[in-house]
């Protein structure tokens, strides 16, 4: 098993985040490709076309200019397993995706591709594929009850799962079944990371990878 800690987060996180701020750092076990060039930043107040990707125990918190992947390289995912992250949306004037992205490969190249699964600010879901900066849609936008929409003046929690079995995937927010697509539509086997939309703010406080061992029931007739 390849699994990040998990703790859960607490709710006072935003308010303690600006005491902080000057020790916290970017993680340099991470990569990350933005869609376009921009400038790293640490420090809470984030300038026009930068963003900031630090480490906040537990885990990273992220606010993007460009949008692009972060991801560890050693987190990769092939056969049958599972992916969670529980993410916090803070308020943001855009509507736009985050969530996870699998099947990574030749993430730090133009023909980089993966498939993202993303949540949105007005409770929506969607599946796309990327190649290079180009994404495809899967599954395009559509609202379901499960995605909890962003607030105003608050955060909001999804928690964005993803069970990869031999011949099917499933693909769930806060439990709540999105869409279930057939294994041999997806190239999932490679990196798993974070995709965050240009201007997103977020705190996802884990990610885990959970292979599964047992053997699947035989086929019914």
């Amino acid at each position: 098993m390849n699994r990040v800690p998990v703790i859960a987060l607490l709710i006072g996180l935003a308010a303690a985040v600006a005491p902080a701020s000057a020790q916290l750092a970017t993680p340099t076990e991470w990569k990350w490709v933005t869609d376009t060039p921009a400038e790293l930043v640490t420090q809470q107040a984030v300038p026009e076309g930068g963003w900031r990707f630090v480490a906040m125990p537990p885990g990273w918190h992220v606010t993007m200019g460009p949008g692009g992947v972060l991801y560890e390289p050693s987190y990769r995912a092939d056969d049958r397993f599972a992916v969670e992250a529980e993410i916090f949306l803070f308020p943001s004037p855009d509507n736009v995706g985050y969530g996870v992205f699998l099947g990574g490969q030749n993430l730090e190249s133009a023909t980089r591709s993966y498939i993202a699964f993303l949540a949105r600010g007005d409770g929506s879901a969607g599946i796309f594929h990327y190649d290079g900066t180009t994404a495809q849609p899967v599954v395009a936008w559509s609202k379901h009850e499960a995605v909890l929409a962003g607030k105003p003046n608050g955060t909001s929690k999804n928690v964005i799962r993803i069970e990869a079995e031999r011949d099917s995937v499933v693909f769930k927010v806060n439990g709540g079944v999105i869409t279930t697509l057939a294994r041999a539509d997806l190239v999932l086997a490679g990196h798993v990371g974070f995709r965050v939309d240009g201007g997103v703010n977020l705190h996802a406080s884990n990610l885990d990878i959970t292979y599964r061992l047992a053997p699947t029931p035989p086929a019914k007739d």
